[in-house]
């Protein structure tokens, strides 16, 4: 049983969101993230990047932006959305202009979030946190216009991920390759980590860092268009990258 019903949450959003009218914009992915990068160009060629550290700048989100936030288990400072929406802000005043992607992707575990750990001995007890249980990964989404004429279009993903019971050795070699350090939660996905989970229940791309059915939908009704159907980008994805998925039940 999920904790938290993504279905609920995606169906409370689309109720939000509408097609814009606006005449097409060029799109900016605001993320240094090369796997966001990577997924975003099997929905649209078209776009550009600008990278910030906005997720770390204390900007204050309005309220009556913040009142349609979705529904998320932690207090505001540690919602995924906001911390998309100050990815966003902080590329639009870097001079980004034309619709503007924000997405930040965090683990919970226990009312717990684990961000990227520090060093080889943090990502240890963060995958010990993990082994043989169930956590959550939510990301948070925004596709906001620069121009600020049209309110920003938020969204909200979560996944269940059921992790395999992992041994101190199978912890060992994980951490000894490298590549827990700069990944949330201490694991890869779509790396050598994919190895330690059993199963998916949401999108795989949301445990990735971004939902490409959620990311779809934001940039549908925020007026870019020629973007490729979510299911197929993730099989072009899976085929072009040789990557071989644990079971999920959405791209």
């Amino acid at each position: 049983m999920l904790l938290f019903s993504h279905l609920a949450g995606k169906h409370e959003w689309r109720l939000r969101v509408s097609r814009s009218e606006r005449q097409p914009q060029p799109l900016v992915l605001a993320s240094a993230s090369p796997r966001r990068r990577e997924l975003l160009r099997y929905l649209t060629p078209t776009f550009d990047v600008m990278a910030t550290s906005g997720e770390d700048e204390a900007r204050f989100m309005p309220p009556a932006l913040a009142a349609l936030l979705p529904s998320f288990p932690l207090a505001v400072e540690h919602h995924p959305t906001l911390l998309a929406w100050r990815k966003a802000t902080a590329a639009i005043a870097s001079g980004a202009r034309g619709v503007i992607l924000g997405a930040d992707t965090i683990v919970l575990v226990d009312d717990i979030v684990l961000n990227k750990p520090r060093d080889h001995g943090e990502a240890a007890v963060m995958l010990r946190q993990l082994s043989g249980r169930v956590h959550h990964v939510f990301t948070g989404m925004i596709a906001a216009y620069a121009d600020g004429l049209v309110p920003p279009h938020l969204g909200l993903d979560v996944a269940e991920v059921w992790m395999a019971p992992l041994s101190d050795d199978a912890i060992a070699e994980y951490v000894d390759t490298g590549e827990p350090l700069d990944k949330a939660g201490g694991y890869g996905i779509q790396g050598l980590g994919g190895r330690l989970v059993q199963q998916v229940i949401g999108s795989y791309t949301c445990v990735v860092g971004l939902p490409l059915g959620l990311t779809h939908e934001l940039l549908m009704a925020a007026g870019i268009t020629g973007l490729a159907d979510p299911a197929v980008a993730f099989k072009r994805w899976l085929a072009d990258t040789g990557r071989e998925t644990p079971v999920c039940t959405a791209p």
